[in-house]
């Protein structure tokens, strides 16, 4: 089994968001690891298709960080959490939006 060390890329590993269906077992910074299961050849597989969103908000927003990121998703499917939390915010923000057109804030 290789190891992969993401040190070796001579980049900030703050900036490093690692995609792989074997990442956790094989990367020495596993913090920096999005894990997906191996792919395996199946028409209905469509875990990086699900990631897309996730992705774009990363590379938008450019967190300074990306492990403490990553570890806010930790025991989750990253792609399903990230449209739970998109729905929660989206409908915190059409709260508040709808309180302060009523004059309750």
């Amino acid at each position: 089994m290789d190891l992969e060390d993401l040190s070796k890329l001579n980049r900030d590993p703050a900036k490093i968001l690692y995609v792989s269906g074997h990442a956790l077992e094989t990367s020495l910074q596993p913090e920096n690891c999005v894990q997906i299961k191996p792919w395996k050849l199946e028409e209905d597989d469509t875990q990086l298709l699900d990631l897309i969103p996730f992705l774009e908000y990363v590379a938008r927003n450019r967190p300074a960080d990306i492990r403490p990121v990553l570890a806010s998703y930790q025991g989750h499917d990253i792609a399903k959490e990230f449209i739970e939390r998109s729905k929660e915010y989206q409908s915190g923000c059409k709260n508040r939006s709808s309180m302060a057109v009523s004059g309750d804030v």
